[in-house]
């Protein structure tokens, strides 16, 4: 038997679950699929996860991505996959792969070390980045010609979008006190403003001015034209709110795509897809996420284990994936498979303006860690008491990041 765990509200696991037989039949294998709440799987602390990847029933093969990945590895639980690729079948075609996402799961698992370089960790079977999208009709209506370039224009459209058209916003933002409120459409404007997340020796840069200047601006955006339910939206609140017409621009998770074009979107066919905005210095930065396979450490039977991956990662399986709403699709043949392309062509140039993010400015841009989930939620916590009280921005940020210092240092009551 082979045993997988991942989270609800995921297309790539829905498409899995559809499917699954198909695997049991061609191998006499069977599959026990675990999914469990997406809230649950996605936490601070991911508890609900760990405490099912050990002992008898752990889970041979699990869905995780940058950050949580990190902090697995960290803890042994994450089993290296070059000697598996190295012996894969010849339909399999790892190179076939989008070379940057394979990049991103390549890490030697210590603290600062670039992705690229040490064993692949998993394989990538969707991806993120983030782009703009945006309603060409709602900025029109607020007397709005162009889409905005900057993160300033950005937030002045959204003011304008709030201000002239009554029951719409200006921008959607996800916002809880997970910590991916940090990682999507802030990180990728934090970068641009030329921030980052530590500096040159080491220390968190959450007080830095660049760090400042853009949460000043995003908490004050936000509180004037964002998202009324800020900070209790989770993501697929925001998209689908987004897709019910509530907001005129997002920057956050391409795929989303798969949501705003839906049949049950009222913005279907409205929808528009440019690059990031840029920061005050000129500067893009998109920050980028894959979904990806991971074969648990602790496995039984570990050349079981990648027969599956091998299958669930194959070109056929994510080409089905992907017209099933599995985005971004992660293999070169996908992109290329006509009937995507002919579904694609329906979005408003999403596919082209996606590949130009990945191939010129994406890129994970938090410094990996084992330690990141920690460093992410302290970080997302400060984001949110920031919007709360933003007059004390400076002070709980400055707190932050000496929290997150001794924290790497050794003090665990700074992730607390």
């Amino acid at each position: 038997m082979v045993r997988f765990i991942g989270p609800d509200n995921d297309a790539y696991v829905a498409t899995l679950a559809r499917h699954v037989n198909e695997y049991e039949e061609l191998t006499g294998e069977s599959v026990a699929l675990e999914i469990i709440p997406e809230t649950d799987y996605v936490t601070n602390t991911l508890d609900a996860l760990r405490s099912r990847l050990r002992g008898e029933s752990a889970p041979d093969v699990f869905m995780s991505g940058p950050v949580s990945m990190w902090k697995l590895a960290g803890e042994g639980i994450v089993e290296p996959l070059d000697a598996y690729l190295d012996s894969c079948g010849d339909d399999y075609r790892p190179g076939d792969f989008l070379p940057s996402l394979v990049a991103a799961n390549r890490w030697t698992g210590r603290r600062g070390d670039a992705l690229g370089s040490g064993p692949l960790l998993e394989i990538p079977v969707n991806w993120e980045t983030y782009n703009l999208a945006y309603l060409p009709d709602v900025l029109e209506q607020a007397g709005l010609g162009e889409p905005p370039s900057t993160w300033a224009e950005y937030f002045a459209a959204a003011a304008r979008i709030a201000e002239k058209l009554p029951g719409v916003r200006g921008f959607a933002q996800r916002g809880t006190a997970t910590w991916h409120t940090m990682y999507t459409g802030y990180a990728t404007q934090v970068w641009s403003y030329g921030g980052t997340d530590f500096d040159d020796a080491g220390r968190s840069a959450l007080a830095s001015p660049e760090v400042l200047a853009a949460t000043r601006d995003f908490v004050a955006a936000a509180r004037a034209s964002g998202p009324v339910r800020f900070p209790d939206g989770h993501w697929l609140d925001v998209a689908r709110d987004f897709a019910a017409g509530q907001y005129g621009m997002i920057v956050d998770s391409d795929h989303y795509v798969a949501i705003v074009e839906g049949a049950d979107s009222k913005v279907r066919g409205r929808v528009a897809y440019t690059r990031p905005p840029l920061g005050p210095g000129g500067e893009r930065a998109a920050n980028m996420w894959t979904w990806s396979l991971v074969m648990n450490s602790a496995s039984h039977d570990k050349a079981r284990a990648w027969r599956f991956i091998e299958w669930a990662s194959s070109p056929a399986f994510l080409a089905r994936a992907a017209l099933e709403g599995n985005m971004n699709p992660t293999r070169q043949s996908t992109w290329d498979d006509d009937a995507y392309r002919a579904a694609a062509a329906r979005w408003n140039g999403f596919g082209d303006n996606s590949l130009e993010i990945l191939r010129a400015t994406a890129r994970v841009l938090p410094t990996p860690m084992p330690e990141y989930l920690d460093v992410a939620s302290l970080w997302s916590a400060a984001i949110v008491r920031a919007y709360q009280q933003p007059d004390v921005l400076e002070q709980i940020f400055g707190e932050t990041a000496s929290r997150i210092d001794r924290l790497l240092h050794g003090d665990r009551t700074g992730a607390s």
